[in-house]
């Protein structure tokens, strides 16, 4: 594989998904202030929300993703960026993460309950949460009142949400993503593309499926 094409889909991709990061800096404005906080982000990829976190707070923040290529990627942003002080990148699944019970004082997870499930990725990650500590989660819009109440029950509540709806998807992601995959310049990085032409297919085809929440979860 060519590393620089693979990084050229890298940039593109990063280009489009800064539109999505004004939602997360909204729904962690009113949080009161933490001061030079742990913090880890679960399936990091390139690190778009991992930048921006380690601007927000400082502090310390370990960003951890299975896939060793988005890693790489993140890691030269770092180099150039020089924020290497602030985030520890790490190619490991969250599952294989070893660290103290309570270590973070917050912790974000884009669309990483979606895959592993709700119920069981929710439940051991709050083991790695510092009691005041908190939980941003990222996932599909389904089953609210199911997972607000399996959040009461786990002594935690919701102290912010945000719906992202279909709209919001295809006005600050999608449209600019097939924009940029549509560029006669960018015809020789189709093929790293299949999943992303995949995705804007089906959101024509049904608009209502492309819809997520950021929850804000105070760990009691």
């Amino acid at each position: 594989m060519d590393i620089k094409l693979k990084y050229d889909y890298f940039v593109i991709r990063d280009h489009c998904r800064t539109g999505l990061v004004k939602y997360l800096e909204q729904i962690l404005n009113n949080l009161p202030e933490i001061l030079n906080p742990k913090m880890l982000d679960i399936g990091c990829g390139t690190g778009v929300p991992t930048l921006w976190l380690a601007d927000k707070y400082g502090g310390a923040i370990t960003a951890i993703d299975a896939d060793p290529q988005p890693l790489s990627f993140l890691e030269y942003k770092i180099e150039t960026n020089k924020t290497s002080s602030k985030i520890e990148t790490r190619n490991v699944s969250f599952f294989d993460l070893k660290v103290e019970p309570g270590t973070y004082d917050l912790i974000l997870a884009e669309g990483f309950l979606n895959v592993v499930g709700f119920e069981t990725g929710f439940k051991k990650v709050m083991e790695k949460i510092k009691t005041g500590g908190y939980f941003v989660i990222h996932d599909e819009y389904k089953d609210h009142d199911k997972k607000n109440m399996l959040i009461q029950e786990n002594n935690c509540k919701i102290v912010n949400s945000l719906l992202l709806d279909e709209t919001i998807w295809w006005r600050d992601f999608y449209s600019q993503l097939e924009y940029e995959i549509n560029k006669t310049e960018n015809a020789r990085l189709r093929g790293f593309f299949i999943s992303e032409i995949n995705e804007i297919e089906q959101y024509k085809s049904n608009p209502s499926l492309f819809k997520s929440i950021y929850y804000v979860v105070l760990k009691s």
